[in-house]
Protein backbone atom coordinates (compact mmCIF):
# COMPACT_ATOMS: atom_id res chain seq x y z
CA UNK A 1 0.00 0.00 0.00
CA UNK A 2 1.26 3.48 -0.88
CA UNK A 3 1.69 5.57 2.26
CA UNK A 4 2.78 8.82 0.61
CA UNK A 5 1.35 11.93 2.22
CA UNK A 6 -1.77 13.40 0.63
CA UNK A 7 -2.74 17.07 0.37
CA UNK A 8 -6.45 17.30 1.24
CA UNK A 9 -6.84 21.08 1.27
CA UNK A 10 -4.87 24.07 0.02
CA UNK A 11 -5.62 27.77 0.43
CA UNK A 12 -3.89 31.12 0.29
CA UNK A 13 -4.35 34.72 1.23
CA UNK A 14 -5.00 37.36 -1.38
CA UNK A 15 -1.70 38.50 -2.89
CA UNK A 16 -0.86 42.20 -2.75
CA UNK A 17 1.90 44.45 -4.04
CA UNK A 18 4.80 45.44 -1.86
CA UNK A 19 3.42 48.58 -0.20
CA UNK A 20 -0.19 47.71 -1.14
CA UNK A 21 -3.32 46.56 0.65
CA UNK A 22 -1.52 44.16 3.03
CA UNK A 23 1.55 46.30 3.63
CA UNK A 24 0.87 46.87 7.34
CA UNK A 25 0.06 43.24 8.15
CA UNK A 26 2.75 41.36 10.10
CA UNK A 27 3.83 38.07 8.46
CA UNK A 28 2.40 36.06 11.37
CA UNK A 29 -0.94 37.78 10.88
CA UNK A 30 -0.77 37.18 7.10
CA UNK A 31 -0.39 33.46 7.70
CA UNK A 32 -2.79 33.14 10.65
CA UNK A 33 -6.13 33.09 8.72
CA UNK A 34 -4.72 30.56 6.25
CA UNK A 35 -3.50 28.29 9.05
CA UNK A 36 -6.75 28.69 10.99
CA UNK A 37 -8.80 27.73 7.92
CA UNK A 38 -6.80 24.52 7.51
CA UNK A 39 -6.93 23.73 11.23
CA UNK A 40 -10.72 24.07 11.16
CA UNK A 41 -10.83 21.87 8.04
CA UNK A 42 -8.76 19.12 9.68
CA UNK A 43 -10.98 16.06 10.28
CA UNK A 44 -9.07 15.18 13.46
CA UNK A 45 -7.34 18.29 14.80
CA UNK A 46 -6.13 16.31 17.80
CA UNK A 47 -3.88 14.46 15.31
CA UNK A 48 -2.25 17.62 13.95
CA UNK A 49 1.42 16.75 14.35
CA UNK A 50 3.21 19.88 13.17
CA UNK A 51 3.00 23.18 11.34
CA UNK A 52 5.88 24.11 9.01
CA UNK A 53 6.06 27.65 7.68
CA UNK A 54 8.54 28.75 5.03
CA UNK A 55 9.80 32.30 4.57
CA UNK A 56 12.62 34.20 2.90
CA UNK A 57 12.75 37.38 4.96
CA UNK A 58 11.05 36.25 8.16
CA UNK A 59 12.44 35.97 11.65
CA UNK A 60 13.19 33.21 14.14
CA UNK A 61 9.99 31.79 15.61
CA UNK A 62 7.72 32.99 12.80
CA UNK A 63 5.94 29.63 12.55
CA UNK A 64 5.10 29.66 16.23
CA UNK A 65 4.03 33.30 16.11
CA UNK A 66 1.61 32.49 13.28
CA UNK A 67 0.05 29.67 15.32
CA UNK A 68 -0.44 31.97 18.27
CA UNK A 69 -2.05 34.59 16.02
CA UNK A 70 -4.32 31.88 14.57
CA UNK A 71 -5.50 30.79 18.03
CA UNK A 72 -4.26 27.22 17.55
CA UNK A 73 -3.94 25.20 20.80
CA UNK A 74 -0.56 25.73 22.41
CA UNK A 75 0.16 21.98 22.30
CA UNK A 76 0.56 22.07 18.50
CA UNK A 77 4.24 22.55 17.59
CA UNK A 78 5.52 24.71 14.75
CA UNK A 79 8.75 25.50 12.98
CA UNK A 80 10.08 27.89 10.36
CA UNK A 81 12.05 26.95 7.24
CA UNK A 82 14.07 29.05 4.81
CA UNK A 83 15.06 28.20 1.25
CA UNK A 84 14.48 31.55 -0.42
CA UNK A 85 11.71 31.51 -3.01
CA UNK A 86 11.50 27.73 -2.69
CA UNK A 87 10.67 27.89 1.04
CA UNK A 88 6.92 27.31 0.69
CA UNK A 89 7.29 24.20 -1.46
CA UNK A 90 10.21 22.97 0.65
CA UNK A 91 8.02 23.26 3.76
CA UNK A 92 5.41 21.05 2.09
CA UNK A 93 8.14 18.60 1.07
CA UNK A 94 9.50 18.46 4.64
CA UNK A 95 6.09 17.97 6.22
CA UNK A 96 5.13 15.26 3.72
CA UNK A 97 8.33 13.35 4.47
CA UNK A 98 7.90 13.69 8.22
CA UNK A 99 4.39 12.26 8.18
CA UNK A 100 5.53 9.05 6.49
CA UNK A 101 9.19 8.70 7.48
CA UNK A 102 8.48 8.22 11.18
CA UNK A 103 5.79 6.25 12.95
CA UNK A 104 3.69 9.33 13.55
CA UNK A 105 0.49 9.15 11.44
CA UNK A 106 -1.80 12.13 11.37
CA UNK A 107 -1.96 15.58 9.84
CA UNK A 108 0.36 18.51 9.17
CA UNK A 109 -0.02 22.04 7.89
CA UNK A 110 2.76 23.39 5.69
CA UNK A 111 3.30 26.40 3.48
CA UNK A 112 4.89 29.81 3.44
CA UNK A 113 4.47 33.50 4.10
CA UNK A 114 6.15 36.73 3.09
CA UNK A 115 5.71 40.43 3.73
CA UNK A 116 7.93 42.18 1.25
CA UNK A 117 6.54 45.45 2.57
CA UNK A 118 7.64 44.99 6.18
CA UNK A 119 10.88 43.27 5.21
CA UNK A 120 11.62 46.23 2.95
CA UNK A 121 12.78 43.68 0.39
CA UNK A 122 13.86 45.54 -2.77
CA UNK A 123 14.08 44.43 -6.36
CA UNK A 124 16.80 41.87 -6.69
CA UNK A 125 19.33 42.90 -9.38
CA UNK A 126 21.23 39.62 -9.08
CA UNK A 127 18.05 37.68 -9.96
CA UNK A 128 17.47 39.90 -12.98
CA UNK A 129 21.08 39.40 -14.04
CA UNK A 130 20.67 35.64 -13.67
CA UNK A 131 17.53 35.72 -15.82
CA UNK A 132 19.42 37.63 -18.50
CA UNK A 133 22.20 35.02 -18.43
CA UNK A 134 19.64 32.27 -18.97
CA UNK A 135 17.96 34.25 -21.76
CA UNK A 136 21.24 34.60 -23.60
CA UNK A 137 22.21 30.97 -23.06
CA UNK A 138 18.89 29.68 -24.43
CA UNK A 139 18.58 32.38 -27.13
CA UNK A 140 15.36 33.80 -25.72
CA UNK A 141 14.60 37.18 -27.24
CA UNK A 142 13.09 40.14 -25.45
CA UNK A 143 10.08 39.81 -27.74
CA UNK A 144 9.55 36.22 -26.62
CA UNK A 145 9.74 37.26 -22.98
CA UNK A 146 7.30 40.11 -23.52
CA UNK A 147 4.88 37.80 -25.32
CA UNK A 148 4.98 35.29 -22.45
CA UNK A 149 4.48 38.11 -19.93
CA UNK A 150 1.46 39.43 -21.80
CA UNK A 151 -0.05 35.95 -22.01
CA UNK A 152 0.34 35.42 -18.25
CA UNK A 153 -1.60 38.64 -17.60
CA UNK A 154 -4.28 37.71 -20.13
CA UNK A 155 -4.73 34.26 -18.64
CA UNK A 156 -4.88 35.62 -15.10
CA UNK A 157 -7.49 38.21 -16.05
CA UNK A 158 -9.63 35.61 -17.82
CA UNK A 159 -9.40 33.11 -14.94
CA UNK A 160 -10.15 35.79 -12.36
CA UNK A 161 -13.22 36.95 -14.28
CA UNK A 162 -14.53 33.37 -14.20
CA UNK A 163 -13.97 33.09 -10.42
CA UNK A 164 -11.32 30.40 -10.75
CA UNK A 165 -9.32 31.72 -7.76
CA UNK A 166 -12.23 32.32 -5.39
CA UNK A 167 -12.31 28.93 -3.64
CA UNK A 168 -8.61 29.03 -2.73
CA UNK A 169 -8.57 32.53 -1.19
CA UNK A 170 -8.98 33.14 2.55
CA UNK A 171 -9.58 36.84 3.35
CA UNK A 172 -6.92 38.62 5.40
CA UNK A 173 -7.33 41.96 7.19
CA UNK A 174 -10.48 42.74 5.21
CA UNK A 175 -8.80 42.01 1.87
CA UNK A 176 -10.47 39.25 -0.14
CA UNK A 177 -9.12 39.62 -3.70
CA UNK A 178 -5.73 39.67 -5.35
CA UNK A 179 -4.09 42.94 -6.27
CA UNK A 180 -2.74 41.94 -9.70
CA UNK A 181 0.62 43.10 -10.94
CA UNK A 182 0.47 45.99 -13.39
CA UNK A 183 0.49 44.72 -16.97
CA UNK A 184 3.86 45.03 -18.65
CA UNK A 185 5.84 44.73 -15.41
CA UNK A 186 8.61 42.11 -15.45
CA UNK A 187 10.28 42.86 -12.12
CA UNK A 188 10.81 40.38 -9.27
CA UNK A 189 9.16 42.44 -6.54
CA UNK A 190 8.69 40.65 -3.22
CA UNK A 191 4.93 40.83 -2.67
CA UNK A 192 2.82 40.19 0.44
CA UNK A 193 0.90 36.97 1.00
CA UNK A 194 0.67 33.50 2.50
CA UNK A 195 -0.38 30.01 1.39
CA UNK A 196 -0.49 26.56 2.98
CA UNK A 197 -1.79 23.02 2.59
CA UNK A 198 -3.26 20.40 4.89
CA UNK A 199 -1.49 17.04 4.59
CA UNK A 200 -2.31 13.59 5.94
CA UNK A 201 -0.43 10.29 5.84
CA UNK A 202 -1.61 7.75 3.27
CA UNK A 203 -3.14 5.23 5.66
CA UNK A 204 -5.22 7.86 7.46
CA UNK A 205 -6.27 9.30 4.12
CA UNK A 206 -7.58 5.94 2.92
CA UNK A 207 -9.87 5.82 5.94
CA UNK A 208 -11.00 9.45 5.43
CA UNK A 209 -11.93 8.86 1.77
CA UNK A 210 -11.76 12.43 0.51
CA UNK A 211 -10.20 13.71 -2.72
CA UNK A 212 -6.69 15.09 -2.63
CA UNK A 213 -3.25 15.19 -4.20
CA UNK A 214 -0.80 12.43 -3.35
CA UNK A 215 2.77 13.71 -3.08
CA UNK A 216 4.35 11.21 -5.45
CA UNK A 217 7.93 12.49 -5.67
CA UNK A 218 10.10 15.53 -5.06
CA UNK A 219 13.66 16.56 -5.81
CA UNK A 220 15.97 19.47 -5.09
CA UNK A 221 19.05 20.51 -7.00
CA UNK A 222 21.77 23.11 -6.45
CA UNK A 223 23.48 25.22 -9.09
CA UNK A 224 25.59 28.32 -9.59
CA UNK A 225 23.48 31.26 -8.28
CA UNK A 226 24.34 33.19 -11.43
CA UNK A 227 22.22 30.65 -13.36
CA UNK A 228 19.49 30.18 -10.75
CA UNK A 229 16.65 29.90 -13.27
CA UNK A 230 18.30 26.77 -14.67
CA UNK A 231 18.00 24.90 -11.35
CA UNK A 232 14.47 23.62 -11.90
CA UNK A 233 15.52 21.77 -15.04
CA UNK A 234 17.59 19.04 -13.32
CA UNK A 235 15.13 18.99 -10.40
CA UNK A 236 12.30 18.20 -12.82
CA UNK A 237 14.42 15.61 -14.61
CA UNK A 238 15.05 13.88 -11.27
CA UNK A 239 11.35 13.60 -10.38
CA UNK A 240 10.51 12.38 -13.86
CA UNK A 241 13.15 9.69 -13.55
CA UNK A 242 11.94 8.58 -10.12
CA UNK A 243 8.28 8.41 -11.17
CA UNK A 244 8.88 7.10 -14.71
CA UNK A 245 6.39 9.69 -15.92
CA UNK A 246 6.69 11.67 -19.13
CA UNK A 247 5.88 15.36 -19.37
CA UNK A 248 3.06 14.57 -21.81
CA UNK A 249 1.23 12.83 -18.95
CA UNK A 250 0.92 15.98 -16.83
CA UNK A 251 -2.41 17.73 -16.91
CA UNK A 252 -1.35 20.82 -14.95
CA UNK A 253 2.15 22.33 -14.85
CA UNK A 254 2.85 25.24 -12.52
CA UNK A 255 6.22 27.01 -12.42
CA UNK A 256 6.97 30.00 -10.25
CA UNK A 257 7.12 32.79 -12.83
CA UNK A 258 9.81 34.96 -11.26
CA UNK A 259 10.99 35.86 -14.75
CA UNK A 260 9.65 34.88 -18.15
CA UNK A 261 13.16 33.92 -19.26
CA UNK A 262 13.41 31.23 -16.59
CA UNK A 263 10.14 29.61 -17.63
CA UNK A 264 10.96 29.75 -21.34
CA UNK A 265 14.44 28.30 -20.76
CA UNK A 266 13.00 25.38 -18.77
CA UNK A 267 10.40 24.76 -21.46
CA UNK A 268 13.09 24.80 -24.14
CA UNK A 269 15.41 22.43 -22.25
CA UNK A 270 12.63 20.02 -21.30
CA UNK A 271 10.80 20.30 -24.64
CA UNK A 272 7.54 21.52 -23.11
CA UNK A 273 5.21 23.73 -25.09
CA UNK A 274 5.25 26.89 -22.94
CA UNK A 275 1.51 27.32 -23.48
CA UNK A 276 1.02 24.37 -21.09
CA UNK A 277 2.63 26.20 -18.16
CA UNK A 278 0.55 28.31 -15.74
CA UNK A 279 -2.63 28.01 -17.79
CA UNK A 280 -4.49 30.43 -15.49
CA UNK A 281 -1.63 32.91 -15.25
CA UNK A 282 1.29 32.85 -12.85
CA UNK A 283 3.38 35.04 -10.60
CA UNK A 284 4.14 37.53 -13.36
CA UNK A 285 0.48 38.57 -13.10
CA UNK A 286 -0.58 37.22 -9.71
CA UNK A 287 2.34 38.38 -7.58
CA UNK A 288 5.47 36.95 -6.05
CA UNK A 289 5.53 36.60 -2.22
CA UNK A 290 8.91 34.87 -2.10
CA UNK A 291 8.66 32.57 0.91
CA UNK A 292 5.04 31.76 0.06
CA UNK A 293 5.50 31.37 -3.70
CA UNK A 294 5.98 27.59 -3.72
CA UNK A 295 2.90 27.08 -1.55
CA UNK A 296 0.91 29.38 -3.84
CA UNK A 297 1.95 27.15 -6.75
CA UNK A 298 0.66 24.11 -4.84
CA UNK A 299 -2.62 25.85 -4.04
CA UNK A 300 -2.98 26.51 -7.76
CA UNK A 301 -2.39 22.82 -8.52
CA UNK A 302 -4.95 21.77 -5.91
CA UNK A 303 -7.58 24.12 -7.28
CA UNK A 304 -7.11 23.00 -10.87
CA UNK A 305 -6.74 19.26 -10.27
CA UNK A 306 -9.16 18.75 -7.37
CA UNK A 307 -11.61 21.65 -7.17
CA UNK A 308 -11.91 22.05 -10.93
CA UNK A 309 -11.43 18.36 -11.80
CA UNK A 310 -8.59 19.24 -14.15
CA UNK A 311 -6.91 15.86 -14.56
CA UNK A 312 -4.65 13.40 -12.77
CA UNK A 313 -1.00 14.50 -12.63
CA UNK A 314 0.46 17.85 -11.62
CA UNK A 315 4.00 19.25 -11.61
CA UNK A 316 5.24 22.15 -9.47
CA UNK A 317 8.70 23.71 -9.77
CA UNK A 318 10.34 26.70 -8.07
CA UNK A 319 13.87 28.11 -8.14
CA UNK A 320 15.54 29.95 -5.25
CA UNK A 321 17.94 32.85 -5.49
CA UNK A 322 20.80 31.10 -3.75
CA UNK A 323 21.02 28.65 -6.63
CA UNK A 324 18.56 25.88 -5.77
CA UNK A 325 15.56 24.38 -7.48
CA UNK A 326 12.79 22.12 -6.23
CA UNK A 327 10.24 20.11 -8.19
CA UNK A 328 7.31 18.07 -6.93
CA UNK A 329 4.95 15.63 -8.64
CA UNK A 330 1.43 15.17 -7.30
CA UNK A 331 -1.34 12.79 -8.37
CA UNK A 332 -5.03 13.24 -7.80
CA UNK A 333 -6.37 10.45 -5.60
Amino acid sequence: MINNAVIIDAVRSPLAHNGGALAAVHPADLAAPVIRHLYDACPQPELLRDVVLGHAFGRVGLGRDALTAAGIPVEVPAMSLERGRASGLSAIDYAADKLVAVNNPGYAIAGGVESGSLADAPLNPSMADAANVIAEEYHISREQRQAYLARSHERFAAARAKGMFDAEIVPVAGVSADDPVEAGTDLSVVDDGAAAVLLVDGATHRRARRPGLRVTASATFGCDPSRVGWSIIPAIEKVLYSTRLKLEQFDVIEFDEAYAANVLAACSALRIDDSRVCRQGGALALGHPWGASGAVVMARLFTQLVRQDGGRFGLAAVSAGSGQGIAMVVERC
